[in-house]
């Protein structure tokens, strides 16, 4: 449905349940590309002219440990 907007360049999706952004983007022919971020990445919105880092979107967010994750650690 956003890909029919004709306004609309970028587009992200924030993962809830790790630091993970996808940036899906319009080129200027009109096909959509996606572009995948991690921690220690910055994200660059064309559309806005904004430029951030990952972890100002994710600053004060603590994420639940998995008990599998846990287990490996030990």
């Amino acid at each position: 449905m956003y890909r029919r907007n004709p306004n609309l360049r970028d587009y992200i999706l924030v993962d809830s349940n790790k630091m993970a952004i996808d940036l899906y983007r319009k080129d200027d022919s009109g096909n959509w590309y996606i572009l995948n971020y991690e921690a220690g990445d910055s994200i660059d919105l064309k559309s806005v002219n904004l430029t951030f880092s990952i972890e100002q979107v994710y600053e004060d967010i603590e994420f639940a440990v998995d008990d599998s994750d846990r287990s490996q650690s030990l």
